[in-house]
């Protein structure tokens, strides 16, 4: 049964298990991840990644990815969380069988269907019961009142509630954050009116009516993200954008979704919502017109797509459309099997079938003229780009074979424009540019490109106001204009496994809102640009697996930093004395690199929590200066050429983790839990 608490019993054992084990991993979701492209990849890559604490790796097929996950384990006790399984299949590739794991390791499933639970991998089962009406009503007071029971006043209507929502979590969450905020006797009596009228046991007309409290705003976004785009991961910047781009008051909206339990951000920063919840959003859209497909607000069914399009029904009551051509229902192991046998057979014997692929013209979009969200991956898109309509907001085609983006398109209000994995070489002809860049400089403000490997070069974008440009395994990219120094308005740059560039902008004092900068991989970048002074917002600096052999002195205005990465930078030796004024720095990470020393300045940084010299073979001692580091938790130094600590790693008093390679040679880590101890 949906709704009744299995993710949050789950997610409440997995805090419990998390301070016994070093390897962790809890998996939100697996269902919906599964059925996207190379969902079952994605999948082994999110767990080998937990278990190694380390990036995720790219997997390009299941049994590879089998053999990491067994390597992963290394041998330890691990405890896995694999949520809303609805597949064998699943378990198969993510979990194997028990001979995967040691003695001692915790596998946890939550499905709604036991069926999937095979007697080869699982060897318990616990079925989640509703709650007992006295745990109903303390969970309900909780939500609705902030304390364990109501006020007296209250206290029939609270139990009539709990009643009525049938002892389920979600229902019962949801109508206490609900009445949270009414405080009037008259305004719950209405609202437990609308309760009575219901059938007992209907969640979703239940969970309806604290959609029906949203304002218009609230519930347009709501029906965006429960029908459109919490298909796949979507974080929290990201749907903020997407919304600001079509006019909304984003950020408060999002924020009251999530103050009325309709919406929940999980790892930090993904949108999550409850699948029941998703449920109710497609219901309520579909009731819209039950007979005419065409003249519903938003299409997510590849098959209603499909009738509108061949039969040219799209209306202006059409909102959003997604469509990705690419995202498979399921995809069990044998047919995993099979696709890499075709790719073999492609590859040695030349034996290739025609594909066609899908085709869609831009006529059948030319009746939705209220179309904001559209998303149509995997797709070849033909016709008069102009058909497109004007009120088009955030335009997702990845995969699509395009080289150069049409003029016409750059005409559009586009916000969001994501071309990822395309076929682009170009980003746009200079001569079109010209004739278009006024129209489009103020609307967009998120660029995706990533993964577009024939891209070679980025053109002047001189007058945008981009927020977010992502160019992430543009692995022919060569060339990026000068102007990206002058984008005054842009926080995010992600130039992620760009191989190929050798320099970044020398004039990069136009940056001023620059937050995040992600240059990981660049293995052929060598230098930053040697005035960082407009960098004053930076909070995230990773140079991770780059050739750079120093630092600039101008580092030290970076004020606000609070990551900086070095992981795996081969040719960085020495740091500048200036390192210790990043007074911000809260991470700060040589896993891999050829440091011979750190400075005395490091002792400066007063806030740093996390410092990783791991596989440092060159660092043969640490400054005493370490010792004033009054912030720092943890202190990786397995792999080092340090052979002594100094007296002062004592003053460490916050020190809760220390992590060194026994001498000599030894077998294992020795973990030292320093919590609560102090070293003399």
């Amino acid at each position: 049964m949906g709704g009744v608490g299995k993710t949050t019993l789950a997610k409440a054992l997995y805090n419990q298990f998390v301070v016994h084990f070093k390897k962790c991993s809890f998996i939100l979701d697996v269902k919906e991840i599964a059925m996207q492209q190379n969902g079952l990849a994605t999948l082994q890559s999110k767990l080998i990644g937990d278990l190694t604490s380390g990036a995720s790796p790219d997997i390009d097929g299941t049994v590879k990815g089998i053999q990491l996950m067994k390597e992963s384990m290394n041998n330890e006790p691990v405890s896995i969380f694999q949520d809303d399984v609805d597949n064998a299949d699943q378990l198969r590739v993510l979990v194997g069988g028990r001979d995967w794991f040691c003695r001692g390791s915790r596998v946890i499933i939550t499905t709604r269907d036991k069926n999937v639970l095979l007697l080869s991998i699982v060897n318990e089962h616990f079925e989640v019961k509703e709650l007992s009406s006295s745990e109903s009503l303390t969970l309900f007071s909780y939500h609705a009142f902030g304390r364990e029971q109501p006020p007296k006043n209250f206290s029939v209507l609270a139990k009539e509630v709990v009643t009525l929502s049938g002892g389920l979590p979600l229902a019962l969450e949801d109508f206490g954050s609900l009445l949270f905020y009414k405080k009037r006797m008259k305004e719950w009596q209405d609202v437990v009116q609308k309760l009575r009228q219901i059938h007992p046991g209907d969640l979703q007309n239940v969970l309806e009516i604290c959609f029906g409290v949203l304002d218009e705003q609230e519930k347009c976004i709501f029906l965006d993200l429960a029908c459109l785009l919490l298909n796949t991961r979507l974080e929290r910047e990201d749907a903020i954008a997407i919304f600001k781009g079509c006019g909304f008051d984003a950020e408060s909206a999002i924020i009251e979704l999530t103050a009325k339990s309709l919406l929940k951000i999980v790892d930090g920063n993904v949108l999550w919502m409850h699948d029941q919840l998703k449920d109710m959003g497609r219901q309520i859209v579909q009731r819209e017109n039950f007979g005419d497909v065409g003249k519903r607000s938003r299409l997510w069914n590849r098959d209603d797509i499909t009738d509108v399009r061949k039969n040219h029904k799209g209306t202006r009551k059409n909102e959003g459309i997604v469509l990705d051509f690419e995202k498979r229902q399921d995809q069990n192991s044998k047919e995993v099997s099979r696709i890499y046998l075709k790719k073999v057979l492609k590859r040695y014997i030349g034996q290739r079938r025609k594909e066609n692929g899908v085709t869609f013209c831009t006529r059948a979009f030319q009746c939705m003229v209220n179309l904001r969200l559209l998303q149509i991956n995997h797709v070849k898109l033909v016709g008069n780009f102009k058909l497109l309509p004007a009120k088009l907001k955030w335009l997702q085609c990845k995969g699509c074979p395009l080289q150069v983006i049409p003029p016409e398109l750059l005409s559009r209000k586009i916000a969001i424009l994501d071309l990822s994995e395309s076929m682009i070489t170009h980003v746009w002809k200079k001569k079109k540019w010209n004739c278009y860049q006024k129209k489009m400089a103020k609307q967009l403000k998120v660029m995706n490109l990533h993964s577009c490997r024939q891209l070679k070069e980025i053109p002047d974008l001189s007058g945008l106001q981009l927020e977010k440009l992502i160019l992430d395994q543009c692995k022919e990219l060569v060339k990026i204009h000068p102007s990206i120094g002058g984008l005054t308005t842009l926080t995010h740059l992600n130039m992620k496994d760009c191989h190929s560039i050798l320099a970044f902008p020398d004039d990069v004092s136009g940056l001023k809102r620059l937050e995040v900068l992600i240059l990981s991989g660049c293995s052929s970048l060598k230098e930053l640009a040697e005035d960082l002074s407009g960098w004053k917002y930076l909070t995230e600096l990773l140079l991770d697996g780059t050739a750079i052999t120093k630092l600039p002195n101008s580092i030290f205005h970076l004020k606000k930093l609070q990551m900086l990465n070095f992981n795996d930078c081969r040719c960085l030796e020495l740091l500048p004395i200036a390192i210790g004024n990043l007074s911000s720095l809260r991470e700060l990470s040589f896993s891999g690199s050829d440091l011979k020393e750190l400075p005395d300045s490091i002792g400066n940084l007063k806030n740093l929590e996390a410092l990783n010299l791991n596989n440092c073979l060159n660092l043969q001692q640490l400054p005493a200066s370490i010792g004033s580091l009054k912030s720092l938790g943890y202190l990786y130094m397995a792999e080092t050429a340090v052979s002594e600590l100094p007296d002062e790693i004592g003053m460490l008093s916050n020190l809760k983790l220390l992590k060194m390679r026994k001498k000599p040679q030894p077998r294992e880590d020795e973990l030292l839990d320093m919590e609560g101890l102090h070293v003399g």
